[in-house]
């Protein structure tokens, strides 16, 4: 089932401010960025993020499909007339 703009948005702010929590808890831990991106919770909340992105990127390619069919239906009614 595919999911609103809305929804997605709210999923995508809600993954980022996950990450940027587990950031600070990183930070105290004094873990450089390297090691960061071996760490366990880290990876998997990030790919929560880009999967998140990735479905964004793909609604947005749908949206513009569709908008082009829209023109070209338009298009070809005005051109009928």
């Amino acid at each position: 089932m595919s999911l609103r703009r809305s929804q997605l948005e709210r999923q995508l702010q809600n993954a980022e401010t996950a990450i940027a929590d587990y950031s600070k808890v990183l930070d105290e831990q004094k873990l450089t960025p390297e090691q960061r991106k071996k760490h366990p919770k880290w990876k998997q909340v990030n790919a929560q993020r880009l999967q998140i992105m990735k479905r964004l990127k793909s609604l947005k390619v749908i949206e513009d499909r569709e908008e082009a069919i829209k023109q070209g239906l338009a298009a070809s009614e005005s051109s009928e007339d």
